[in-house]
Formats: structure tokens, C-alpha cells, sequence
């Protein structure tokens, strides 16, 4: 009952606009808002998908048959927050295991179970599979990437409209080449293979870590500038300084002349074991409130997750990021963006 109480006192103070601490909030989000789904594949850990996940196989899953209990249960409670978009990895090594022997089933089965629920999702098209390249954060060749990329537009032609094209790519952990070989290799060739495969759908930049002013310059330099229609990036910093970053992406488009094109906060997000979310609800406050360049924030994560090996599954660690509990019972941050995203 005191978390009840919590929730609904916390609500109710977004009922209206008032200063606190020369802070001001507001009722409405001023931006879309967005969910992620967890990581389809931890191959820096052990090889195949992740337990705790979506993708994950008969046999192989943290107290679930397989990875379709997961999304079923999770994409309802994704629409119920206000989400708009679902950010969600597309593990290029699970899909086409081997060249030119694509296994849609998995993606299919999201894809129609988001469809239900008319979410809209965004997949993250990374890690290679092992005929492409040694290992799974290397670089592919542009063809087997493009392949890949096209024959996924061509699948979801008119289904999914945003793709985006790998995470990341300026951490070792999921790409080990060089920025020149993600923007030859994965941007440019991607961008290509998806306008070819769906001339409608929009190509987002893998989001970086941060918001990395000469990271975000090699794009161009080396050629990427026209290779996307979204830009975006990650920030784990507090509200504000979230916002600050964004004017840094904003520069950077700016001085290319794509000051028109639209920035992407693929992931932001605190770890926050406390149902009632004290951290967690000031953070989502002022990223979806306060004015900036963003048009669109995607927390990072839905649920709480638990980070294990495989196979077969062993708990290792535990990762309170979500606005759901583990077994689904909704943070005090659930109902904050609920209301947020509800009324903007």
C-alpha cells in the first residue's frame, strides 16, 4: 500500500506546472518517448543470445520456454507506458547463420506480436555472424552487411519503417575496427541496402556512447553524412547535462548543413532498485520536459534484467534499469512516463 500511495502522490504532483528549487516541471512531455528491449546477444560473455532476452532458444532461457515469453508479455506493457518506438537488436549471427540461410522465425514472431499492439519498432542491425568475420564486434565485408540489410527491408517492407544501423560503434566491446570501417562497411553499404529493400524506411546512425563531437565529425569525413536520416546517440548523464549533449549533436549537424535532420536519444537510464524510483523519476522528468534538440528519448530498460552465462543459464549479475521488476510489477517510474508520454 505505500508504494501505491507513492505512485499516486508522484502522479498526481504532474497534474500541474510548478517550481521546485528553480526547476520547473511540466505535465506534458515535450518529445517522443521510446522503450529498449534487452540485448539480443552478450557475445563478449559466451557465444548464442542472451537468456534474459527475446531472442533467446528452447533450453537455453532464465525460467521461460523460450524468448516469445518475454516479448509477449512485454510489448502490451510497453504500449500501456506511451511508448512510441521500441528499440530492439536484430542479431545479424542468429538471423543468417550461415550465408544466404536466413532463419526469420524469431523476427517474424516479434515483429507480428508488435504489430498487434501497433508499436512501432526500431531494430538495431548488429554483430556479425562467424562466416562474415572472426568475431562477432568485427568488421564484416560492405557486401555480406548489405545482404543482410536488404533482405531485412525487403521482409518488413511497409511493417517496420526505422532501422538503424549497428550500436555503439565507437566502444571495442561491439565494434573492434576503426570508424572509417564502420561508416565503408556498415553505414554507407546499409543505408544503400535498406533504401534499396524499402525505399520508404528511414536509416538511423548507430548511436555512440555519448555525444562525441570528433566521433561525430569522422562520420563525415569519411564519407557517412548523407548515409542516414536520423542521428543519435546514448547519455547516461543526469537530466540536464542529457539535454546540453544534444546541442552537441546539434552543432555537428549544424555545421554540415543537416540542421533539419532529427536526433535520437537511443539510450538513457539509471539503475534503480527502489520501487518508487526516487532516481530514476527525476531523470525521466527532465529528459522528456525540457526543451532541446531531441526528438525522440528511448530508456534504457524496460525491465529489470538479470545478466547470465549460458549454457545453460547461470545468474552472474543483476541490472535494476528497468521501469518494470523482473517479474513485472510496475516502478513508480512506469506511471511517471505513462503520464508524461500520455499527455504529450
Amino acid at each position: 500500500m505505500k508504494l501505491v500511495a507513492v505512485i499516486a502522490a508522484t502522479a498526481a504532483c504532474l497534474a500541474v506546472s510548478h517550481s521546485d528549487g528553480g526547476a520547473t516541471r511540466t505535465d506534458r512531455a515535450v518529445r517522443g518517448g521510446g522503450v529498449n528491449a534487452m540485448p539480443s546477444m552478450r557475445p563478449w560473455r559466451y557465444v548464442g543470445a542472451n537468456p534474459d532476452g527475446w531472442w533467446c532458444q528452447p533450453g537455453k532461457c532464465k525460467g521461460v520456454a523460450d524468448g516469445t515469453a518475454y516479448f509477449n508479455r512485454e510489448l502490451p506493457l510497453m504500449r500501456a507506458v506511451g511508448a512510441q518506438v521500441v528499440r530492439v537488436e536484430f542479431p545479424w549471427a542468429l538471423i543468417e547463420p550461415r550465408r544466404n540461410r536466413f532463419d526469420w522465425r524469431r523476427a517474424d514472431a516479434i515483429v507480428q506480436a508488435a504489430r498487434r499492439v501497433h508499436l512501432a519498432l526500431q531494430p538495431v542491425l548488429v554483430y556479425s555472424p562467424p562466416w562474415a568475420a572472426p568475431g562477432a564486434n568485427s568488421p564484416p565485408s560492405a557486401t555480406a552487411f548489405s545482404g543482410f540489410a536488404r533482405a531485412l527491408a525487403r521482409r518488413y517492407r511497409g511493417r517496420i519503417r526505422t532501422y538503424e544501423l549497428w550500436n555503439e560503434p565507437d566502444l571495442q566491446r561491439y565494434w573492434s575496427g576503426t570508424e572509417r570501417q564502420y561508416v565503408q562497411r556498415i553505414l554507407i553499404p546499409g543505408y544503400r541496402a535498406i533504401r534499396s529493400g524499402d525505399p520508404h524506411a528511414r536509416v538511423v546512425l548507430g548511436g555512440p556512447s555519448k555525444a562525441d563531437h570528433d566521433w561525430l565529425e569522422g562520420i563525415y569525413r569519411y564519407g557517412g553524412g548523407k548515409a542516414f536520416d536520423i542521428a543519435a546517440f546514448h547519455d547516461y548523464a543526469s537530466g540536464p547535462f542529457v539535454i546540453s549533449d544534444a546541442r552537441v549533436v546539434a552543432s555537428v549537424l549544424a555545421d554540415h548543413g543537416q540542421r533539419a535532420k532529427p536526433i535520437w536519444l537511443g539510450e538513457y537510464g539509471y539503475p534503480d532498485s527502489d520501487p518508487s524510483s526516487p532516481h530514476q523519476i527525476p531523470l525521466i522528468e527532465q529528459v522528456l520536459t525540457q526543451p532541446g534538440p531531441i526528438a525522440m528519448a528511448e530508456w534504457y530498460s524496460f525491465r529489470d534484467t538479470y545478466t547470465a552465462t549460458c549454457c545453460p543459464p547461470r545468474v552472474i549479475d543483476f541490472s535494476p534499469w528497468g521501469l518494470v521488476t523482473a517479474s513485472y510489477d510496475e516502478k513508480a517510474s512506469f506511471e511517471i512516463m505513462k503520464a508524461l508520454l500520455g499527455r504529450g
